[in-house]
């Protein structure tokens, strides 16, 4: 695997989620039991990450109690290079709810209805979703063994994030994705 410059990182990084249609999503009940899903996302002008879901899944409760959530963006692993190396970007946002008939709806619908074309027709039928705002924060870029950046909310390449991996772990980590 060769090495990736920050400049190439930054590259990848602001066309990453060009081709990806959902976002993982993970979210804490009151009781502090964690939750994970996933959901289609569309993303605004300023990088802000909407998702629209049922007012009854957990998801929903949790945001609700909790503004706290982590997004996580997947490379398929069908194309990856090696399953430990999938490329991915992650942040920690804080989630918001659109109450029913915010005037904000019709702009992010629109957005959806860009993306994913007819497949959105349902949402008026839908009348216990709503749209949630995830306002990204700090994150992270993984593009390969040895390659993890931090990132901006802004989506600016911040630093190589490597702490906590020696050089001899990065050499056998690469030694073994050759393999």
């Amino acid at each position: 695997m060769k090495k990736i410059s920050i400049e190439e990182a930054q590259l990848e990084l602001s066309s990453f989620t060009e081709n990806i249609q959902s976002v993982n999503l993970s979210t804490v009940s009151k009781e502090g039991e964690p939750f994970a899903s996933y959901s289609p996302f569309v993303e605004d002008k300023e990088g802000n990450i909407y998702i629209f879901i049922s007012t009854a899944v957990a998801h929903s409760h949790n945001m609700n109690h909790n503004s706290k959530a982590h997004i996580m963006f997947l490379e398929d692993e069908s194309v990856s290079e090696h399953i430990y190396a999938r490329r991915r970007m992650y942040f920690k946002a804080h989630a918001s709810k659109f109450e029913k008939n915010d005037e904000r709806e019709k702009n992010i619908h629109n957005l959806f209805k860009e993306k994913f074309k007819d497949k959105v027709s349902f949402f008026s039928m839908m009348k216990d979703s709503r749209f949630y705002k995830l306002i990204p924060s700090e994150g992270n870029l993984v593009l390969g063994f040895g390659a993890a950046y931090k990132i901006s909310k802004d989506r600016k390449i911040l630093s190589l994030n490597d702490k906590g991996h020696s050089k001899s772990h990065d050499e056998g980590l690469k030694k073994h994705a050759k393999n």
